[in-house]
């Protein structure tokens, strides 16, 4: 029987890769995001490697949505070997969101912002844990933050906050068997970051090099209650964690 693997934010950048590289793994993927057109693209992708793949579209910032994703997956498998909580928001369809005093964001976009980089990961974890046993991993994906939050602080304290969750989560489930860890990537050549910071893509590492250590981590380690940072040319090193 496959594995199992429910991905967020699927369609597209490190959410796009994760799919993949899971898929090439043998994994059986469900691919979560609003896209259905794009989603659709990955399933081929995911099916054409020989992996078997289900698109789930649903807006993450939507708890109703949600709710009804996650009662679709508990209904159609009797186990789930992995999550991965790829989805967050850090821009939108006319620009990114930093450089901004806090005061200056919308409402809309700050409770948008928590919803999809946090709230939505929690209520995936707790709707799919019964369903996870001995073995299986969960792996959040959050953000280095060398120069801190000033100007994008939305994004900012919903990936910390995943950070949190991770430590957290991990002394929750260990007696159960269940690894919890957070890979928190530096500058990556996604299609959002080469349309935003186009002066910095030399110096990104490819999405695919996220995807494979998640792989990785779900695999072949034993690590949980970690956080990974992962930067270009250079192998994954455990962060500060406060």
């Amino acid at each position: 029987m496959k594995k199992v693997a429910i991905i967020t934010g699927a369609s597209t950048g490190i959410g796009r890769e994760t799919a993949i590289a899971f898929a090439d793994a043998g994994y059986k993927t469900y691919l979560l995001a609003r896209s259905a057109d794009k989603l659709q693209s990955v399933k081929q992708e995911a099916e054409d490697l020989g992996g078997e793949a289900v698109s789930v579209v649903v807006d993450l910032a939507s708890r109703a949505a949600l709710k009804a994703a996650i009662e679709k997956i508990l209904a159609a498998e009797a186990r789930i070997d992995a999550i991965v909580n790829v989805a967050g928001i850090w821009h939108g369809a006319e620009g990114v969101y930093a450089g901004i005093d806090f005061d200056k964001f919308s409402p809309e976009v700050i409770a948008d912002t928590y919803a999809v980089g946090l709230i939505a990961p929690s209520m995936l974890i707790n709707g799919l844990l019964p369903k996870m046993g001995k073995g299986s991993s969960i792996i959040n994906i959050s953000g280095t933050f060398a120069d801190g939050g000033k100007g994008w602080l939305p994004y900012y304290v919903s990936k910390r906050a995943l950070e949190d969750l991770t430590v957290g989560l991990a002394q929750d489930v260990a007696e159960r068997g269940i690894r919890v860890n957070c890979i928190s990537p530096s500058d990556t050549a996604t299609e959002s970051y080469a349309k935003y910071f186009p002066q910095y893509m030399d110096s990104a590492q490819e999405p695919s090099e996220v995807a494979r250590f998640a792989v990785e981590l779900c695999d072949s380690s034993s690590a949980s209650g970690k956080v990974f940072v992962i930067k270009k040319d250079m192998e994954p090193a455990e962060g500060f964690h406060a």
